[in-house]
């Protein structure tokens, strides 16, 4: 989880750098904005770290106006735009087998994801969960990147015989959804309360359809390839009470578990604890201190009841809310909400 180790092949961002300037964008005064050097970016094998991703995007963003940047720029990835791994991707034999090549391999594509594929007898799944806390301006730019990439790329090798799937974001409906609804078949639903990552689920039918250009001999070559260029990094030793906040944060609603969060970021519970402790932090008093950070922010919505907030978060009743809010905070949620009107700092606070 220590970001500054994480690193993304310039290769994609330059995907969108070319664009952007064929459109007419000023990119010199866009990579000074985002303190980048193109001429440094283009080198064969250049990689940004993540603080340079995100200027990028802020970059970009405030120079173009544009909300659809993400969506462009996951349109733009094809297979030839993951080096020698896109060379086994055209090469499979099915779908099923693609997915479990780029798993293999994904930490290649981009550190500043994970990718996880599961199949069951009528389903498969595939995830891609943030590698650290980043922010939600970068994020979603990387959630409506994966998920058009993803689309793209399954056209792409499917053509007309591409079916129908779903793919969930976790983020609000953005402004261009209708951009997405001309992508029909394929069903993207917009889920701001989710756990932060991008989400997608396909029927096994479509899975082990063959595929035109399979050669075992290739992909099996490129796999020992990809796998001589070293295997995924390990995780880091700082940052993670950051990025599980940060996993924490984004999730409305009912209560996130360890063993779910764990799930989701594909390891065990007892090595987000181990990291936890190294930070001397463990994950219920991080889960409690989002919980009630997200208490404070609608009690201080206009018009908000308690009963509802309480609800909002996953109690059962507005007394145990209560009850728990005045343990965490201090006051209780009805006195806050007064000091609040009355235009004072509320005593309470989450520590």
């Amino acid at each position: 989880m220590n970001a500054p180790s994480r690193r993304v092949p310039a290769r994609y961002i330059v995907l969108l750098l070319d664009a952007l300037k064929r459109q007419g964008t000023d990119v010199a005064r866009l990579m000074l904005m985002a303190g980048l050097e193109e001429e440094r970016v283009r080198t064969r094998d250049a990689t940004l770290l993540p603080t340079d991703v995100e200027a990028f995007v802020s970059s970009v963003r405030r120079i173009t106006g544009r909300s659809d940047l993400g969506f462009e720029f996951g349109r733009m990835i094809k297979m030839n735009s993951h080096d020698i791994l896109g060379y086994g991707m055209l090469s499979v034999r099915t779908i099923d087998e693609l997915l479990k090549l780029v798993t293999r391999h994904y930490h290649l594509m981009i550190e500043t994801f994970t990718m996880r594929y599961h199949r069951t007898g009528r389903r498969g799944e595939v995830v891609y969960t943030p590698s650290f806390s980043m922010p939600l301006e970068t994020l979603r730019f990387y959630y409506e990147g994966l998920a058009m990439a993803h689309q793209n790329q399954v056209q792409l090798l499917l053509g007309d015989a591409s079916p129908a799937y779903d793919i969930y974001l976790s983020m609000p409906e953005p402004p261009h959804v209708t951009r997405y609804l001309a992508l029909a078949p394929v069903r993207f639903h917009f889920e701001e309360r989710a756990l932060p990552g991008v989400r997608v689920v396909m029927d096994a039918e479509w899975l082990d359809r063959p595929l035109p250009l399979a050669d075992a001999r290739v992909v099996e070559d490129v796999d020992k390839q990809c796998t001589a260029l070293g295997q995924r990094p390990p995780a880091g030793e700082t940052g993670w009470g950051d990025y599980v906040t940060m996993m924490l944060r984004q999730v409305q609603g009912d209560l996130v578990t360890r063993t779910e969060l764990a799930r989701r970021m594909n390891v065990s519970s007892r090595t987000i604890d181990r990291y936890l402790k190294k930070e001397n932090l463990q994950f219920r008093d991080l889960a409690q201190q989002v919980r009630f950070e997200r208490a404070c922010a609608l009690l201080g919505e206009p018009g908000a009841k308690v009963a509802q907030v309480a609800l909002n978060l996953g109690f059962s009743d507005s007394a145990n809310f209560s009850r728990a809010f005045r343990r965490v905070i201090g006051v209780a949620p009805s006195e806050y909400q007064r000091q609040l009107a009355d235009g004072h700092p509320p005593v309470g606070s989450v520590e």
